[in-house]
């Protein structure tokens, strides 16, 4: 079955590009492909072309399962990146390394259980044997505040 079925089977719906907010710059790629390698810029939990996402220290400001679900909309967003600039989502033959940061306090310790909503899915749309090895970090602050961001490198086929 192709990722698009997929994620449509889930209800799952990949957001538009997220627009740089005005009389802002950012100096960085989304994604760069070398050879069959690609490398996925950092990426947080937005719902559309805006900023519209959850904000806060995990913890704090969002329960666990909120990060998580934040997690999960940061991986679609890096799917929307590898569709959008680089190839197709079936292009992919192994999701190589994910790091995941949370924004969250010093006394905070559930960074995997929160990183586990980016990874779920890639395993739940790729297969088991194309999950990335993945570190996932806690952060004392986060770009916009964001409660998770996620970059990846990944290899096509």
């Amino acid at each position: 079955m192709l990722i698009r079925e997929k994620l449509e089977q889930r209800g799952l719906v990949i957001p538009p590009a997220q627009v740089v907010p005005e009389g802002m710059t950012f100096s960085y790629r989304r994604a760069v492909r070398h050879g069959n390698l690609v490398y996925i810029a950092g990426h947080g939990p937005s719902e559309g072309a805006g900023w519209g996402a959850p904000f806060g220290k995990v913890g704090v400001d969002l329960t666990v399962q909120e990060a998580y679900a934040a997690a999960e909309l940061t991986a679609l967003n890096v799917l929307g990146t590898l569709e959008r600039e680089i190839t197709g989502l079936d292009d992919v033959a192994c999701w190589l390394k994910m790091t995941g940061w949370v924004n969250s306090g010093p006394e905070f310790t559930e960074h995997a259980q929160v990183i586990n909503g980016a990874t779920d899915l890639i395993r739940d749309l790729y297969g088991e044997d194309k999950v990335a090895a993945r570190a996932a970090v806690g952060a004392p602050a986060l770009p916009f505040d964001m409660p998770v961001e996620v970059d990846a490198v990944l290899a096509l086929q």
